[in-house]
């Protein structure tokens, strides 16, 4: 899955520090993010490239983690600088060095968190950054912001040798996936799963199981697996205002899945291959 970079190490906990020029830099626009060409491919700019098109750049740069030695850091200021340009977020999934391609998801996630704090939602004054941690924190009404994570489930649900598996109409990739859904405030991770398969496809599930998490930043999220077992009729009912299909896919006939970036693929090559 796309967080699993070891050997290498993401050091995620807050501290301050100065960039250096190999260092990279992430700059979002909502779901854009600022990319640098190269050849037929896209690169997450260096702070020695953004410097190249403004010497001042360095000035308006804070630190969010590191991956290694390598550290990573994101832009006060909105920019769109030749010769650099802004394109989905999606592009993270794309590049070879996965664990660079996780650290851009991860600095473009806390970016868009940053970009819609500038505010505070109870007063409306300027937010501040804190000195001493991760958070906002208004001095006109004290208002505290930490960072944004949705809770998301993901179910493999079977029956006999047959996975449930259904294509989300806001997925560009036209291969079906697992059932997924935000958890609602109120609900717990176990009674979301359970609500989800039933709104989406009309299906009862039994036997839910924890499998593991993944956090997956194109969605501000953390994303719990499940697997489960169909109780009562395998008859399907699509919410078609989520997913443009739903079926039931015999192990056999299942296609090629890498489980390289997400959960919901490694979950299906798991079912595949008859070891989940």
């Amino acid at each position: 899955m796309m967080f699993e970079i070891a050997p290498r190490i993401l050091h995620n906990e807050f501290r301050v520090q100065k960039p250096k020029p190999s260092d990279y830099v992430v700059c979002t626009k909502r779901n854009l993010v600022l990319v640098k060409r190269n050849a037929d491919s896209f690169e997450i700019p260096r702070v020695a490239d953004m410097e190249s098109a403004n010497p001042e750049i360095s000035s308006h740069l804070h630190y969010l983690f590191s991956i290694d030695e390598i550290a990573f850091f994101s832009c006060d200021e909105e920019l769109s600088l030749d010769p650099f340009e802004f394109v989905k977020d999606r592009i993270f999934r794309e590049m070879p060095d996965m664990a660079i391609a996780f650290g851009g998801a991860v600095a473009a996630h806390i970016s868009r968190w940053e970009q819609s704090n500038r505010f505070c939602g109870h007063c409306g004054k300027p937010m501040s950054r804190k000195s001493d941690e991760r958070a906002f924190v208004c001095k006109e009404c004290g208002n505290l912001v930490y960072g944004k994570i949705c809770p998301v489930v993901i179910v493999s649900v079977t029956w006999g040798d047959k996975l449930l598996m259904a294509h989300n109409l806001n997925n560009p990739d036209p291969k079906p996936y697992l059932i997924s859904g935000f958890v609602e405030m109120g609900e717990s991770l176990e009674q979301a799963a359970v609500r989800e398969v039933k709104e989406e496809t009309g299906v009862s599930i039994k036997n839910l199981r924890y499998i593991g998490s993944e956090p997956w930043p194109f969605s501000n999220s953390l994303i719990a697996g499940f697997t489960a077992e169909l109780e009562g009729s395998p008859a399907i009912t699509v919410q078609r205002s989520e997913l443009s299909f739903a079926k039931w896919v015999a192990r056999k006939d299942i296609g090629e899945y890498t489980g390289r970036l997400s959960i919901s693929g490694t979950m299906i090559k798991r079912f595949k291959e008859g070891v989940l």
